[in-house]
Order: structure tokens, then C-alpha cells, then sequence
């Protein structure tokens, strides 16, 4: 009797289900919001970073070359992670059924957190590795003290781009969640 009564009040109505769906896609839209802006922000990065040692600063030593092979190399493989992250993305249909959409969420789930938890790390530490290997070509051509400013601002910028960004991976975390 009571489970009788419990199922007649909890009948699904159409409406539920639509605030439920438009909730979904308001976060999936957010999501892809990030996503996009990632690629951009990294995109600008690049050709930033690809124009300054074309144009003003082309490396002559091997080890700098090798510095700037890292992170342009770091830069074009996240973006392309997040191009990955976008398709994979798309490839879960909520109106699936209700073990195959889960079967999907979870492995997407499971992708991002492998990304921010494993990927990003390696390719950051590759970048500051080729960033620190460009270090010695420009100590010929600058000054102590402006290396030593350059060196030490990277770490502080470092920080600061990870407490942002940490912010921004734990907001699409909880929303994938």
C-alpha cells in the first residue's frame, strides 16, 4: 500500500523532466563555454609565443631550440587535448538511453580527470623545462638582473595562472559531477 501510494506521488511529470533537461544543457553550454575559451587562451598563447621567437627573439643554441620545441610542442598537444575534450563531449546524447548516456558521462568524466590530473602537469613541467632552457641564450644577450626578473616572475605568474586555473578545473569538474 505505501509503495502504491509513494508511486502516484512520485509520477514524472513532463515538466520535471523538461527543467531537468534545460538544467543539463545550461551546464553542458557552460562547459563547452570553457572548453572553447581554453583553446583560445592557448591559441593566442602560441602564436604569441611562435611570433616572439620567429620575429624577436630567434634562438640560435641548440638547448634553446629544444627549450622552445617544448613548449610550443606542450601548447599545440593541449589544444588538441581540448579539441579531443569537445568531440568526446558531443558524443553523449542525454535523450540515450539511460545506461548508455551514463556509460559515456562517466568515461568523459573519467577523460577530463586524467587531462587535469595527469596530462596538464607533464606538459606544464615540459613548458617551464623549455622555458628554464632558453634561460642561458638570453643571459648573452641581457643582463643578470633582467634574467634573474624574468625567472623569478615566471614563478609568481606561475602561481597565479594556477590558482585561477585550478578554480576553473574544479567549477567544470563539479559540473560534470
Amino acid at each position: 500500500n505505501n509503495w502504491d501510494s509513494s508511486k502516484k506521488s512520485a509520477e514524472p511529470s513532463t515538466m520535471n523532466f523538461d527543467k531537468l533537461y534545460s538544467k543539463i544543457k545550461k551546464k553542458e553550454k557552460e562547459n563547452y563555454v570553457f572548453y572553447y575559451g581554453t583553446i583560445t587562451i592557448l591559441l593566442v598563447t602560441l602564436i604569441v609565443i611562435s611570433l616572439f621567437f620567429y620575429y624577436v627573439a630567434p634562438v640560435k643554441e641548440m638547448l634553446s631550440r629544444l627549450g622552445v620545441g617544448l613548449m610550443v610542442f606542450g601548447l599545440v598537444f593541449r589544444i588538441f587535448i581540448e579539441i579531443i575534450s569537445i568531440y568526446k563531449a558531443k558524443q553523449i546524447d542525454n535523450l540515450d538511453n539511460t545506461l548508455k548516456t551514463a556509460e559515456n558521462s562517466i568515461n568523459f568524466h573519467q577523460f577530463r580527470k586524467t587531462i587535469h590530473k595527469v596530462i596538464a602537469p607533464i606538459i606544464i613541467v615540459l613548458y617551464t623545462v623549455g622555458f628554464y632552457l632558453i634561460t642561458p641564450e638570453f643571459s648573452l644577450y641581457m643582463e643578470f638582473w633582467n634574467i634573474l626578473l624574468i625567472d623569478i616572475s615566471y614563478i609568481f605568474i606561475g602561481i597565479i595562472l594556477f590558482i585561477v586555473i585550478r578554480k576553473g578545473v574544479k567549477k567544470e569538474m563539479e559540473k560534470l559531477t
